[in-house]
């Protein structure tokens, strides 16, 4: 005869009758055409890509409401859990208020430096609590939050392990659902860059939104492509670049430096090539070889260069007219 003195009550279900869903809202995109409220993102990358720079400069658009990368914002709070180091945020938000991409005082952006954990069972609560009291602090809901990184938030635990990682998305589907906020992950790629974020499946396939940031070596863009987007359309590749800020001086004199993120045209984002495929020839790649004193040294150096065809190095010059000018007897990259 089995124990039943453990049992509650039976386990219920619900559900909705289908001519009812089709009456709710669609999901709605606090960033246009990229975020979602109360969904999960990867912001992924190599070493040095920019990753973090480019989601703290997102994050700082949706403390503010301002438009970012020409997209519409929806303002909330952002809570950003630092687990690299408190001193690289501070510089980081201190270089973005130099610029003025956030002001100097006021903007809802909080940042938390405990040593938040994914596998451990007690934190999707102590998260969730995190969060609503910066909602009450901050007056305004939390929208997005930061995890920096994925390696940090699973101290102890193997990226690669199932169990381990379907701890870790676990964790992060009990806070969203709880808070609906978005939650965004910071994490590195693997050797193969072109096998994606490193770590179990598992990950990617929990996650709403994927986003690669690309920084070719020896170029001065770096490219956002959204990779995964599940419930809404894709969008272009988006392109930046970093601008390095003095913020202060170590006590020796010694320039204390961060980066802000300065948003570039989309014509100088980075493709991949298909494997096989022809090569790819781009604006970038005959503006990297300015100055010049003509277009005829110009047009020379790119077919040295690149072993572009004149035909080539001519169309591209045409579709990057905003870029170059002449300046007395020099042809020169225009600043953006």
């Amino acid at each position: 005869m089995s124990d039943t003195s453990y049992q509650s009550e039976p386990l219920s279900f619900q559900f909705t009758h289908a001519d009812k869903l089709a009456n709710t809202d669609g999901a709605f995109d606090f960033v246009e055409d990229l975020l979602t409220d109360g969904t999960a993102s990867v912001i992924y990358g190599a070493s040095n890509s920019g990753k973090t720079f480019f989601a703290l400069d997102l994050a700082a658009h949706v403390a503010t409401g301002r438009r970012w990368q020409g997209k519409e914002v929806e303002q909330g709070a952002v809570l950003y859990i630092a687990l690299e180091g408190t001193q690289g945020a501070v510089n980081r938000i201190k270089a973005m208020k130099m610029r003025s991409i956030l002001p100097e005082e006021g903007a809802p952006i909080y940042v938390c430096s405990s040593p938040v954990n994914l596998l451990d069972l007690n934190h999707p609560a102590a998260i969730t609590r995190m969060i609503q009291n910066v909602n009450t602090e901050a007056i305004l809901p939390v929208r997005f939050v930061i995890i920096d990184t994925m390696a940090r938030a699973m101290a102890g635990g193997d990226e690669n392990s199932g169990k381990d990682m379907g701890t870790a998305v676990k964790t992060i589907d009990v806070v969203r659902a709880e808070t609906e906020a978005h939650i965004c992950v910071i994490h590195h790629c693997g050797k193969d860059a072109a096998k994606g974020a490193r770590g179990h499946s598992s990950l990617r396939a929990a996650i709403d939104t994927e986003i690669e940031i690309v920084h070719p070596e020896g170029v001065k863009f770096r490219t956002a492509t959204v990779v995964k987007q599940r419930d809404l359309a894709p969008i272009p590749p988006l392109c930046f670049s970093l601008d390095t800020v003095e913020v202060g001086r170590t006590h020796r004199g010694k320039p204390i430096t961060s980066c802000v993120v300065k948003a570039e045209d989309g014509m100088m984002a980075h493709t991949k090539g298909k494997p096989g495929a022809k090569k790819k020839y781009t604006c970038e790649m005959i503006l990297n070889l300015l100055p010049q004193l003509s277009v005829a040294a110009w047009r020379k150096a790119a077919i040295e260069t690149h072993k572009m065809s004149e035909d080539t190095f001519d169309d591209r010059k045409r579709e990057c007219a905003s870029q170059w000018e002449s300046v007395g007897n020099q042809i020169i990259h225009k600043p953006l």
